[in-house]
């Protein structure tokens, strides 16, 4: 992320900060705004515009959205309308980021939402076929979304479930299941934690969990959200990656590292 961008969201986020009152709803609404900036070029193009008057660019926000979402959420689309963008897309992709941060701080269970929003992660990742309709762009939104909401409902949070179904509308990474694992690593973000993404070859108990992660955090510095995938690839150990940094432990590599040795 360019500085611009960089210092851009930080004032982003300190503008959510300020607003009370957030709902789902809010969240739903920012979801829109960044959708509708993210199919529309010349939109992204009128609000970035630096050499722009700012009371232009509020004209547009409240002809395009003044009617569509409440006061709140067009407050915060002029505030980043105000703000400086190293690249256009980035306003749509911090619009979405802003509204998962609603979502995070109006769900009840934060580290629940987390638990869920992995756990079907996991369910499309194990399904290619499921994974490729969800990814594909040949089939609409709203078919997508019809997919998903058979998928979650009754069985996820009504916070889970909003993410499930913008996710098919995100721009932000190409796969469904990646922008799953995006919303995630935001959602870690709010807690301020890292995600740590621990493969293993067979469930670990809650007292392994726990010193698992009483050691990660030892190692990083810093808390850690377990998102843990059982994966027959494995003959044993655990391989743990956190924002780029990889442990390896496992069986297979040592036995790879053996050979390389030998020849």
């Amino acid at each position: 992320m360019a500085s611009s961008t960089r210092a851009s969201k930080a004032a982003a986020e300190q503008a959510l900060a300020a607003h009370s009152g957030l709902t789902l709803d809010t969240a739903a609404e920012l979801f829109a705004v960044a959708n509708a900036l993210q199919q529309s070029a010349q939109l992204r193009s009128l609000l970035t515009d630096p050499s722009a008057a700012q009371a232009s660019k509020d004209q547009v926000v409240n002809s395009v959205f003044g009617s569509r979402v409440s006061e709140t959420t067009v407050a915060l689309t002029r505030t980043l309308a105000s703000l400086r963008w190293s690249a256009t897309r980035d306003i749509a992709k911090i619009a979405e980021q802003l509204a998962v941060r609603v979502v995070a701080s109006t769900a009840g269970d934060l580290d629940g939402l987390q638990s869920e929003l992995f756990d079907f992660q996991q369910v499309i990742g194990s399904d290619s076929e499921l994974e490729l309709a969800l990814s594909s762009t040949q089939a609409s939104a709203e078919q997508k979304q019809a997919l998903v909401s058979k998928l979650v409902s009754g069985k996820y949070s009504e916070s889970a479930q909003l993410l499930a179904k913008q996710a098919v509308s995100s721009h932000s990474v190409k796969r469904y299941a990646a922008v799953l694992e995006q919303y995630g690593i935001w959602l870690a973000e709010v807690a301020g934690e890292s995600v740590a993404h621990v493969r293993v070859a067979k469930e670990l108990s809650s007292e392994q969990l726990a010193r698992l992660g009483n050691a990660l955090t030892g190692v990083f510095g810093r808390k850690l959200q377990l998102n843990v995938e059982v994966t027959k690839d494995l003959i044993g150990g655990v391989h743990v990656a956190v924002n780029g940094e990889v442990i390896d432990a496992t069986v297979l590599t040592k036995l790879n590292q053996a050979r390389l040795q030998l020849n």
